[in-house]
């Protein structure tokens, strides 16, 4: 009979213990991480300290730009497409009126 006092059986030891080696590892990862993403906050705080609004706002004002151009280029391609439906919904329309 075992008692409480007896050490696990080896292979549950060895779970055991991969799974602390595992757990270890993955707080290590954490920690990398939270360093990276700290270091990357600074760079950025950084970076708007050191840019000036004319900068920010000329780099908005393009962002605006590209934007609208893209949005335009959309429903252009949007009309297009419907126009297309359009066509081909004529056809398959005509095509049922001549078959019956």
């Amino acid at each position: 009979m075992t008692s409480s006092q007896d050490p696990p059986p080896p292979p549950l030891a060895a779970d055991v213990g991969m799974s602390s080696l595992q757990c270890q590892l993955a707080v290590e990862n954490i920690c990398v991480a939270t360093s990276h993403l700290l270091s990357l906050i600074r760079t950025l705080q950084l970076s708007l300290l050191l840019t000036d609004t004319d900068t920010i706002d000329a780099e908005q004002e393009l962002e605006v730009a590209q934007a609208e151009k893209f949005t335009q280029e959309a429903l252009k391609e949007a009309v297009r497409i419907e126009e297309e439906l359009m066509e081909q919904l004529k056809k398959n329309l005509q095509g049922a009126a001549v078959a019956n």
